[in-house]
């Protein structure tokens, strides 16, 4: 692997994930939320997004729309900094000298998916402690924990759960990992090279902002049901017997359309945030390169 462009992508992607993430994590909050009511074929908790937002600030306050800051910088720090620095490396050592115009989609979905398996594989205790703590206040719906910060959270987990523990919805966890940096990464790139090559667009801000719009609804998209599993399985472990029975459940209970549940704000926060992420990483990289 090139260590340069690993180096590179580790902090430009760190750096522009976590900037991402402070800007967007109400709308994250909010699709977290809307994922887990109405489980089982229980009554809806809240009526759309908007009225999820207006019950948490009325009931928890306006503040409470970051819980899960702590820990969803921590994934960010880790998980976001490892997927983008390793998917250029594992793109040169899956073709190893072919130019970037040359390279086949196959590769590049291959190469975001290996970067996004292994980096949320070992970023799901943040995952985890986000999910519960954005749970936590939703009533009989929510978390079963309440954590006040990552670290206390981490070994509550350990001292109660074992450490595997900290691995519960590992599974849909590297699922959707997989699904979304292979449809975000690969997308990007491919749509990218094919607007550069038929010069509707220079190289610039416009063409990064327009990719990066459409790397981000294929992503939301694509990895939703695995989030909204995710989700489930995170909440609270211990009621789905694996990834498979949540989503059976999910199906016979609600339906399959349950599996994109808060796609609008999943979607109204991954496109900002891969807009944000692509556009500062380009700078950074015309900045450095």
């Amino acid at each position: 692997m090139d260590s340069s462009s690993f180096f590179k992508g580790l902090a430009f992607g760190g750096f522009s994930s976590c900037l991402a993430d402070i800007i967007t994590l109400p709308i994250d909050f909010t699709k977290t939320r809307l994922q887990l009511v109405g489980e089982g074929g229980k009554a809806k908790l809240y009526n759309g997004a908007f009225d999820c937002i207006k019950q948490t600030v009325k009931n928890e306050g306006i503040t409470a729309l970051w819980k899960g800051l702590e820990p969803a910088l921590w994934r960010q720090a880790s998980y976001g900094s490892l997927r983008y620095g390793l998917y250029s490396p594992i793109k040169d050592t899956l073709a190893p000298g072919v130019p970037k115009k040359e390279l086949p989609l196959g590769i590049k979905i291959l190469s975001g998916a290996l970067s996004g398996a292994m980096s949320s594989a070992l970023a799901n205790p943040c995952d985890l402690i986000k999910v519960r703590m954005m749970a936590s206040g939703m009533g009989k719906e929510g978390s079963t924990t309440s954590y006040r910060w990552f670290w206390g959270g981490f070994f509550d987990i350990v001292r109660t759960e074992g450490w595997r523990g900290l691995y519960v919805g590992v599974g849909p966890t590297v699922s959707r990992a997989t699904v979304l940096a292979a449809a975000e990464l690969a997308s990007y790139d491919e749509i990218k090279q094919r607007i550069l090559s038929r010069k509707l667009l220079a190289e610039g801000l416009p063409l990064h902002a327009a990719t990066a719009m459409c790397a981000g609804f294929i992503a939301a998209f694509a990895c939703n049901p695995f989030d909204v599993v995710k989700s489930r399985m995170m909440r609270s472990s211990g009621e789905y017997s694996g990834m498979a029975d949540c989503f059976s459940q999910i199906s016979r209970h609600e339906g399959v359309t349950a599996y994109w549940k808060g796609f609008i704000p999943a979607w109204t926060r991954i496109g900002p945030r891969v807009v944000i992420i692509f556009i500062t990483m380009e700078k950074l990289r015309m900045r450095f390169d």
